[in-house]
């Protein structure tokens, strides 16, 4: 396992956050924090000339009365707020400054990027650059592909129906129940060997995205053969989790979303995750392949989601939950755990650190980087810088 170097990365970011020297593109940044006094702030930074200073637009909202942690502070002081005198940046200065610069390199040369922190329950903070579908300034309140992170959306679902008493990790996947014709061999795999990708699952990643239909389809024709030589070993596989959204669906006797909507988001608070089989939406960040293909993924990948959504989703899992949300299912490292979610023109990471006190997500429209991973690889050395928690670069397992 290879760690990557980021702090250099982060410091040459840096630097260009506080000259922005060059830029003279068209993208603007929003940030949401709060200020000591409990201040909702919002901060604009447009196109700076290059042979200027940065500045950057600042704007001052009414304080909210609402609890800080279920306010939204990017999506209310939008159009609620009153231009105040232009200023030095002061997202260097703001809660989470390493992020911040971070988020200003990822923004360079992709569609946009958006990035939410949540911690003990203090009001969100967030930035996101970019536009949406309608040609709006994208916020952390657009959602965007999510990838691979829609994992985790599954794998919570399956949690909340443990904890109902609808089915056990030590169930038997009922694949007739499914709709699915099976190897004998099929017979003894449980929820917790899709949940932990040790069922044998064969991998076929082309057939899990360039092909039309559901997902059901490329599980049909794996799960005719036996499973693979690597049953019980972990081997990462979209089916697995294919496989565990028609189980959602199965014994909730609802559709996937319904089914998230009832078991994770609305108990989280959350309204704005759709899966991509309804078209994009006007408020969302396009991605350059288009989201078509994501129906293939089902339970593996379908969702859009804002990163103001899923650290909210994060926010609410719970200890029993993490009896189901367990590795190899979801992956480890120094600062806690999470997912990552890599398609073209799509990469997440969503992670939970310091027990549960702090959550993070972070998501990006374009051709970079290259996996959600690298996206996890900037984000969390950043944020474990400004927390005061660093540990060096993310060991993550499995990668």
């Amino acid at each position: 396992m290879q760690a990557r170097r980021i702090a250099p990365t982060l410091l040459a970011t840096a630097a260009l956050v506080a000259s922005l020297a060059g830029c003279t593109d068209d993208r603007t940044v929003r940030a949401s924090a709060s200020d000591t006094a409990g201040t909702s702030v919002a901060v604009v930074a447009t196109t700076i000339p290059v042979t200027t200073a940065p500045a950057t637009t600042a704007t001052t909202a009414t304080p909210q009365t609402t609890t800080p942690q279920t306010t939204s502070t990017t999506s209310t002081t939008t159009s609620t707020s009153t231009p105040a005198t232009t200023t030095a940046p002061p997202l260097l200065a703001a809660s989470y400054p390493h992020v911040a610069a971070a988020v200003f390199g990822l923004a360079l040369d992709n569609v946009a990027v958006s990035v939410s922190v949540h911690r003990d329950g203090a009001a969100p903070w967030g930035l996101a650059a970019g536009r949406r579908a309608d040609g709006q300034n994208a916020t952390t309140d657009s959602p965007f592909v999510i990838a691979s992170v829609s994992k985790l959306v599954t794998a919570l679902s399956i949690a909340r129906l443990v904890s109902q008493g609808s089915l056990t990790t030590g169930t038997a996947v009922p694949w007739a129940s499914l709709g699915l014709r099976t190897d004998p061999l099929w017979a003894d795999v449980t929820v917790r060997d899709l949940l932990d990708h040790t069922s044998g699952m064969p991998i076929n990643r082309k057939s899990w995205l360039d092909d039309p239909g559901p997902c059901s389809i490329p599980l049909q024709e794996a799960v005719v053969a036996p499973p693979t030589i690597a049953r019980t070993t972990w081997q990462y596989s979209n089916g697995n989790y294919c496989a565990l959204g028609l189980l959602v669906e199965s014994v909730t006797g609802r559709t996937l979303d319904e089914a998230a909507y009832d078991l994770v988001f609305t108990p989280a608070g959350v309204s704005g995750p759709y899966l991509s089989t309804e078209g994009l939406r006007s408020d969302s960040v396009p991605s350059p392949r288009g989201i078509a293909r994501l129906a293939r993924l089902g339970g593996a990948g379908t969702w859009l989601a804002s990163t103001d959504d899923l650290v909210a989703m994060l926010d609410t899992v719970t200890a029993d939950d993490l009896e189901v949300l367990r590795w190899p299912g979801i992956i480890l490292d120094q600062y806690g755990w999470g997912h990552t979610g890599t398609v073209d023109g799509a990469k997440a990471c969503a992670w939970v650190l310091e027990d549960g006190r702090t959550t993070v997500a972070a998501v990006v429209s374009g051709p970079k980087p290259a996996t959600g991973g690298d996206v996890c690889d900037v984000v969390l050395p950043a944020l474990a810088l400004d927390l005061g928690i660093w540990a060096g670069d993310p060991l993550r397992n499995p990668v």
